[in-house]
């Protein structure tokens, strides 16, 4: 008979009995609400009722990281309007969006609009308004808030700047003063870069297409942001939803640089696109930011119907002063 040998066992050491390490999951995605040009008439501090319809949407289905938005926020810019009664519209602005807002604490970041900040009395009034109602956003330069400001989203993933684009000038003093936002730490560590501005810089929207109603010398200023690596342009204004490519390889001849990313925000009582009649619609925007990715996707809805807008249904090309513009189904 054959010996017996001992057997002995290899048992695991602690170490191995330890789950092996797994890669880190990647950074979830930051949710946007884009909000913009959602005042009434000359006056009102009431707000359309499609306002309350997305802003339920806002703060009870949706729970955005953030709600931005390009401008128009009250009724302003008419001379005839007293003191008092610009102040009782940013009340009502406060009752209907930004308390709310606040209380939910969800940062809004906004840019000032030509019906918000276009009269030098409305310029006053809103800085007294945003300076007593300061939102909870991580700045990085607010000297001159709440007129052109920057500031992160994301713990600095995503890199905001708001500029003064109530009217048609943006002069070579705030070109100087975005060039240097952009050349921050914060801007270039970032994994997105976002201007907000109230005008465009090509034409978008029946009614809204001719000087005056579209930044002055845009080339200028979409030469600063194309060397300062920004993603994407938001703007207000034209009241019409449009994601669009304006100049670059995708737009033979249009500027000299490689292009810039544009967004159309619309509005609560949108506009016909340029050469579309009978497209006018309200409506509102969410946008997924994705900073390691370098892009930025978006679901779009009616603000009437609550029903989402397809990007392919749109106008793909509208040929307005400073473009043409081309659209695109997300921002790279």
């Amino acid at each position: 008979m054959r010996a017996l040998l001992p057997v002995l066992l290899a048992l695991p050491t602690a170490a191995a009995l330890q789950p092996s390490p797994s890669a880190s999951p990647a950074p979830a995605p930051l949710r946007v609400a884009v909000l913009s040009d959602f005042n009434g008439a000359y006056g009102a501090t009431m707000y359309p009722a499609a306002l309350g319809r997305v802003m339920n949407r806002v703060l009870n289905e949706w729970r955005p990281d953030a709600v931005l938005s390009a401008g128009d926020l009250i009724a302003g810019q008419k001379a005839s309007l007293t003191d008092a009664q610009v102040r009782a519209m940013w009340a009502a602005f406060d009752r209907n969006v930004g308390a709310p807002l606040s209380n939910a604490r969800i940062p809004f970041g906004f840019t000032l609009g030509n019906h918000d900040a276009g009269l030098a009395r409305d310029r006053r009034e809103a800085a007294a308004y945003w300076n007593a109602h300061t939102p909870a956003l991580k700045f990085v330069d607010r000297a001159a808030f709440p007129f052109r400001f920057s500031f992160t989203l994301g713990g600095g993933r995503v890199f905001v700047v708001s500029l003064d684009a109530a009217g048609p000038q943006v002069d070579a003093a705030q070109r100087a003063w975005l060039a240097r936002e952009l050349a921050r730490p914060e801007a270039r560590g970032a994994g997105l870069r976002l201007v907000l501005g109230h005008l465009p810089l090509a034409g978008v929207s029946t009614g809204k297409n001719r000087p005056g109603e579209v930044i002055r010398g845009a080339d200028a200023l979409r030469g600063v942001m194309e060397r300062g690596g920004v993603n994407l342009y938001v703007h207000g204004h034209h009241a019409a939803f449009y994601p669009a490519r304006l100049g670059g390889s995708a737009v033979s001849g249009a500027g000299t640089g490689a292009g810039l990313n544009v967004l159309s925000s619309g509005g609560i009582g949108g506009r016909d696109y340029l050469g579309f009649p009978g497209t006018a619609r309200s409506t509102v925007t969410l946008l997924t930011l994705w900073p390691e990715q370098g892009r930025v996707t978006f679901q779009t809805y009616d603000a009437d119907t609550g029903q989402e807008l397809k990007t392919d249904a749109l106008p793909p090309r509208i040929d307005g002063l400073g473009g043409p513009l081309v659209r695109v189904s997300e921002f790279r």
